[in-house]
């Protein structure tokens, strides 16, 4: 997978697209608003990276102005302001503000129709208990707290983007938010919900920042969990929601970050640079011979696999080691021609069988003889 790294130091100002420059009507991913009396620079970083402009307000009242929305008694009076002629695709939210609170904010914001559907993110500096109720009592999208990482905030805000209407669903695509970046910003949160691969048959199950179970051609729990996110390409939908489906596993976003993605970095950078997926091999047995002694004595169940019909992708698929590692012990087999291309064996058998038989019976002719008089050459 795609590593995200987190962000680099703030943005020059002065630079285009950096906060004193921005245009409210938004790049080509449109604008987040974050609201806060700390900037996060690196966080709008990020979010300059995912194609999206950020606009920074110190507190309630200014957040407000920018959205012209009316304050109501919830909060101290604003003066209302023109709408602008696009709303943010996020709005980030401190829980404590200046001049208010967040989560007051994201009440008046959901009692406001122009903004009741507007995706809200709320950051907290330190967990309390009773704060994911609040948040969900409000109608908050999300709620993450200190530290946050610039690239999961930018990654839920591509992910918002994206949404179906008024419903809590929304539709990606891992050309543009693959699925382990998206499954490292949803395990930052306390959120429940799927993920379900549009054209493949996968799906990815999590729950209050934990991923709890997963489906993969067939496969379920762990093995599944894995191929999914080396496998599963195309058009995916993420719905927000109870989830109740029975867990098979438990993972949290700390052990996807130390255990899972340095694997699945591997196993990318194989991609790209290694044997392509739809490669078709088959095994040199001679080759095979020669190399034997110096191979690891659990390679049989590689190299069983490759029979000339199943693709790199399929072996992988089938192979119960680990993507990588298999991925890994293929490449390297090729290169020291133990596997061979199959359509190379099917041309060496082709251009045999083009030959015909081999002419037993049919003498040769010296080069010097010539045919006897009056005697056929036959």
């Amino acid at each position: 997978m795609v590593a995200y790294l987190h962000a680099a130091p703030p943005p020059d100002a002065s630079m285009p697209g950096g906060p004193d420059a921005l245009d409210l009507q938004g790049g080509a991913g449109g604008w987040v608003l974050l609201v806060g009396d700390t900037p996060r620079p690196t966080v709008a970083e990020a979010l300059v990276r995912e194609g999206f402009d950020s606009v920074h307000v110190d507190g309630a009242r200014a957040a407000l102005e920018r959205l012209g929305v009316e304050a109501g008694g919830t909060l101290p009076d604003a003066v209302p302001m023109a709408p602008k002629a696009e709303l943010p695709r996020l709005v980030i939210i401190d829980a404590d503000l200046p001049d208010g609170d967040g989560f007051s904010l994201c009440g008046v914001l959901r009692a406001d129709p122009k903004c009741a559907h507007l995706p809200v993110l709320l950051v907290a500096k330190c967990a309390e208990e009773f704060h994911r109720d609040l948040a969900a009592g409000v109608g908050a999208d999300e709620y993450l707290v200190e530290p946050v990482d610039a690239c999961d905030v930018a990654v839920l805000a591509r992910l918002k983007a994206g949404r179906r209407g008024e419903e809590d669903v929304y539709d990606a695509h891992t050309s543009t938010l693959p699925l382990g970046a998206l499954l490292r910003a949803l395990l930052s949160g306390v959120r429940s919900g799927r993920v379900v691969l549009s054209e493949d048959s996968g799906a990815l199950f999590f729950r209050h920042g934990l991923a709890v179970d997963a489906a993969f051609h067939g496969e379920r729990g762990i093995l599944a969990f894995r191929r999914l996110l080396c496998f599963g390409s195309g058009a995916y939908t993420v719905t927000f929601g109870p989830e109740l489906q029975r867990g098979s596993l438990s993972m949290d976003r700390q052990f996807l970050c130390e255990q899972v993605e340095p694997a699945l970095e591997r196993f990318e950078q194989l991609r790209v640079k290694g044997l392509p997926l739809a490669a078709r091999l088959t095994v040199d047995f001679a080759r095979l011979a020669q190399e034997l002694p110096s191979l690891p004595e659990d390679v049989e169940q590689v190299v069983r696999l490759f029979d000339g019909r199943r693709t790199v992708r399929a072996m992988l698929l089938e192979c119960r080691f680990p993507e990588a590692l298999a991925y890994e012990a293929a490449t390297r087999l090729f290169m020291l021609g133990v596997l061979v291309p199959a359509i190379l064996v099917e041309e060496r058998e082709r251009a045999r069988e083009s030959a015909g038989p081999p002419r037993l019976f049919e003498p040769a002719l010296a080069p010097d003889s010539e045919p006897e008089p009056g005697r056929d050459a036959s």
